[in-house]
C-alpha cells in the first residue's frame, strides 16, 4: 500500500499472500522466522484489522493504534517452543517414532511390572496378617478349651465331694434306721415299724438303687398287709392305692400283690384279656390305668376286623368325602385293643342304667347293624370243620383272598407265621384262620349294644382312648344333621369319610366301638331337625338316633347317641385305602350288520322299565335284553346267598325278595302274553 494519498484499505488477503510467496522464495524451507510471522499473523488479525470471529475483516481499526505504523511495524514475537528431542534432550531433529514407540513400551512394562510387584507385597502383608490373626484365634481358643476343662474338672469334684458325703450320710443313717428296725420288728411293734418306714423312704436310703435288708423286709410286711386288707374290703379306690404302695416299696412280686390284681379285675368288671399290671405300669395322669397292647400278631383277630371291613363295605359316594376317591377296599394293618379303667366303667355304669329302663319295654326296635351279619358268618365258619386252600406263594403274614366254602364269598385271611413259604400242603382249617368272636364280653341285647365304626383322625382317636368323647366338639369338621351328639356307622365306608391320612405313616385310623343304643328314635327324613332329635334323646324316653339315610337317599344309616358313657371304643384299627386300578379307555362301539334288503330285523319282547329292578331297567335302557337285565339286576345272589347260609333274614331282606318275587311273575306273565 502507498504511504500517502492511499484512500484504498490495508487489504489481509495480499499481505498474506505476499507472506507465503516469502516463504516459498526460501526454497521451501522454513526459516526461525515463520513461528514469528505466525504469531505476528495472529496479532495482526486480533489488534490491527479488527478480525472477527468468523476470520472476515471487521472494518474498524482499533483505536489508539496507526495505521500506518502497525501496517510497518515488526511482528509480535511469540513464546518460542523447545528444540530439544524428546529422547536425547538436545537440539536436533525429533528421534525415529518407531524408536518412540519402542520406548513407550518399555516404560509402560516396567510400570506394570513395578504395579505387579507392589501387588505382591501387599497379598504378602496381608497374608501374613490373616496369619496372625488366625493364630491369635486359636490361641484364645484353646485358652477358652482349657479354662473349661478346668472347670468342669473343678464341678465333677466338687460333685463327687458332696456324692460322697451324701452317701455317707445315708450310709449312717441307713445303719442307725436298721438297728431300730431290727428292734422294732423283734417286738413286733407294728407302729413303729412304719414310722420308721416311712422315714427311710422319706430320707431316700437305698443302697445300690435297692432298700437295705432290714428295711426291705419291713417294707414287704407293710405292702402285704396293705394289700390284704384292700383284697378283703374289695374297694375299688383302697385297691389302687394298694397297687400304689407295692410299686413303690418295690413289693409287686408278692402273692398278695397278684390277689388284689384279680380282685380289682372282678370289681371293675374288666374283660378277659385285660392286663391289670400293664395297665398300671402305663399310668397317665390323674391315677387313670390305660393300656394299648398290639394285637396286629394275632392273624385270627386282625382276619375277623378284615372280614368286618370287607362285609360292611358299600361303594356309595356321599358329599361328605368331599371329592376323593372311593377305595376298592380297606386292608387293616393294625388292632390295638384299648384298655381303659374309667372309661369301661363308665360305659358299663350307663349300660346297666338304659337295660334297667327298657326291663318293662316289650317291643324294642333293635339295631341288626351289618357288623352283625358278619360275626354271625364268623361264627358259623368256625362251627363248621371248614378247610381252605391257600394261595401257593402267600408269604406268611400276608393278606390272601379264599372263597369261602358254606357261603361262596370271597374271603380275606392273612397267612400265619407257622405255615412254610415253600409247604406244599397249604389246606388249613378254617377256624384256625378266623377268630370266632371278638375278645371281651358278649353284647347286650338288652341294652341294643351293638358293634359300629367311627372314623376320626389319628390324633383324635389317641385323644378319645385316653380321655373320652367330647360331645361340644361334635359337628366341629363335618356338620351335625341329627344335632350335636357322637356318631356312629354300621358301614366302614362311611366311617371311612371321616378319617384323615397320618402324615408319619401313611395309614388311616378308625375306632371299632361298642355302642348301647338302648331306645331309638328312628328318622328317615330328607331334611331332619337338629334340635328334635337332641330333644328326643335329652328331653325325651329314647337314648340314641337311628337316621335312615339308606330309606331316604339310598346312601347310609348313622346312629347318634348324646352321652359319652355310652360308647366305649375297644379297638383302635389302622388300615391303608386300596384304590381301584383305572380304568382302560374303552373301544368305540360297532355297529350291528344291517340286515338284507326287503327283510325285517326280529326284535326280542321288551318290558316296561318300570316293572324292572332299577339295575335292570338300567341294563335294558343301554340296550341289553330282559333275560339279560333281569340276570343282572333282579335277582341278588349275594343276598339269597347270605341268607340262605345265615339261616338268619332281616325285614329288608324279607321286602327285597318279595319284590324280586313279584316282578318275576309280573315278566313271566309279560312274556306269555307277548308270546
Amino acid at each position: 500500500q502507498s504511504s500517502a494519498g492511499s484512500s484504498a484499505e490495508p487489504s489481509w488477503s495480499s499481505f498474506r499472500e505476499r507472506t507465503r510467496a516469502h516463504v516459498r522464495a526460501r526454497n521451501g524451507k522454513p526459516s526461525a522466522l515463520v513461528p514469528q510471522a505466525a504469531g505476528a499473523l495472529g496479532n495482526l488479525e486480533e489488534h490491527a484489522f479488527g478480525m472477527g470471529a468468523d476470520g472476515e475483516h471487521s472494518g474498524q481499526p482499533l483505536l489508539g493504534h496507526d495505521r500506518r505504523r502497525t501496517s510497518n511495524a515488526s511482528p509480535i514475537p511469540r513464546q518460542k517452543k523447545s528444540s530439544f528431542c524428546c529422547c536425547s534432550r538436545r537440539k536436533s531433529k525429533c528421534c525415529d517414532p518407531t524408536q518412540h514407540k519402542s520406548r513407550g513400551r518399555d516404560l509402560h512394562q516396567l510400570h506394570q511390572q513395578h504395579k505387579a510387584e507392589a501387588r505382591a507385597q501387599c497379598e504378602l502383608i496381608r497374608a501374613r496378617h490373616h496369619e496372625h490373626i488366625e493364630e491369635k484365634k486359636a490361641e484364645a481358643k484353646r485358652m477358652r478349651a482349657l479354662h473349661r476343662e478346668h472347670l468342669q474338672q473343678q464341678m465333677e469334684q466338687q460333685v463327687a465331694y458332696a456324692k460322697s458325703r451324701k452317701q455317707r450320710h445315708e450310709d449312717r443313717l441307713s445303719q442307725h434306721l436298721e438297728q431300730q428296725m431290727t428292734d422294732a420288728l423283734s417286738r413286733s411293734d407294728e407302729r413303729q415299724t412304719e414310722m420308721l418306714l416311712d422315714a427311710a423312704l422319706g430320707a431316700g436310703v437305698r443302697g445300690g438303687g435297692r432298700l437295705p435288708p432290714k428295711i426291705a423286709t419291713a417294707a414287704r410286711r407293710a405292702a402285704g398287709r396293705v394289700l390284704h386288707d384292700a383284697t378283703l374290703a374289695e374297694d375299688p379306690k383302697r385297691l389302687k392305692g394298694a397297687f400304689v404302695v407295692a410299686s413303690r416299696l418295690e413289693a409287686t412280686d408278692l402273692p398278695e400283690y397278684a390277689a388284689a390284681l384279680a380282685k380289682y379285675k372282678e370289681v371293675r368288671r374288666f374283660p378277659e384279656g385285660w392286663d391289670v399290671g400293664q395297665m398300671l405300669a402305663e399310668r397317665r395322669a390323674r391315677g387313670r390305668l390305660l393300656a394299648r397292647p398290639d394285637l396286629s400278631e394275632d392273624h385270627r383277630l386282625r382276619a375277623l376286623v378284615q372280614l368286618l371291613f370287607d362285609r360292611t363295605t358299600r361303594r356309595v359316594h356321599t358329599r361328605d368325602r368331599n371329592g376323593a376317591p372311593m377305595p376298592a377296599h380297606l386292608d387293616v394293618v393294625y388292632v390295638r385293643e384299648v384298655h381303659n379303667d374309667d372309661q369301661w366303667v363308665n360305659y358299663l355304669v350307663r349300660r346297666e342304667a338304659i337295660k334297667e329302663e327298657l326291663r318293662q319295654q316289650t317291643a324294642l326296635l333293635l339295631a341288626r347293624p351289618d357288623t352283625e351279619h358278619a360275626l354271625v358268618e364268623a361264627r358259623a365258619a368256625a362251627a363248621k370243620d371248614i378247610k381252605v386252600q391257600l394261595p401257593p406263594h402267600a408269604l406268611p403274614g400276608q393278606l390272601v383272598e379264599v372263597v369261602n366254602p358254606s357261603t361262596g364269598l370271597p374271603l380275606r385271611l392273612i397267612v400265619p407265621t407257622s405255615v412254610a413259604a415253600n409247604a406244599r400242603d397249604r389246606e388249613i382249617a378254617l377256624k384256625d384262620l378266623l377268630a370266632d368272636a371278638l375278645p371281651g364280653p358278649a353284647l347286650e341285647t338288652a341294652a341294643n349294644e351293638a358293634w359300629l365304626f367311627h372314623g376320626t383322625r389319628h390324633a383324635a382317636a389317641q385323644s378319645i382312648t385316653s380321655d373320652d368323647f367330647r360331645v361340644n366338639l361334635a359337628g366341629s369338621s363335618t356338620g351335625s344333621m341329627f344335632g350335636r351328639g357322637i356318631y356312629a356307622a354300621e358301614n366302614c365306608t362311611k366311617a371311612d369319610e371321616y378319617s384323615h391320612e397320618d402324615p408319619s405313616t401313611g395309614l388311616h385310623s378308625m375306632l371299632l366301638c361298642r355302642v348301647a343304643l338302648g331306645r331309638m328314635a328312628y328318622n328317615a327324613e330328607v331334611t331332619p331337625d337338629p334340635r328334635e332329635c337332641e330333644d328326643a334323646c335329652l328331653r325325651g324316653d329314647c337314648h340314641s338316633v337311628l337316621g335312615d339315610r339308606r330309606a331316604c337317599r339310598g346312601t347310609f344309616r348313622e346312629f347318634v347317641v348324646f352321652d359319652e358313657d355310652q360308647v366305649y371304643p375297644s379297638y383302635l384299627v389302622s388300615y391303608r385305602r386300596v384304590l381301584p386300578p383305572p380304568e382302560p379307555p374303552s373301544a368305540p362301539p360297532t355297529a350291528p350288520p344291517a340286515p338284507p334288503a326287503g327283510t325285517i330285523a326280529p326284535s326280542a319282547p321288551q318290558l316296561p322299565t318300570s316293572m324292572m329292578h332299577p339295575t335292570a331297567a338300567e341294563r335294558v335302557a343301554s340296550g341289553g335284553g330282559v333275560l339279560n337285565g333281569l340276570v343282572t339286576g333282579g335277582c341278588s345272589t349275594t343276598v339269597l346267598m347270605r341268607s340262605t347260609a345265615l339261616k338268619t333274614v332281616s325285614s329288608d331282606d324279607l321286602l327285597y325278595l318279595a319284590f324280586l318275587g313279584l316282578k318275576l311273575v309280573q315278566s313271566a306273565v309279560l312274556l306269555l302274553e307277548l308270546a
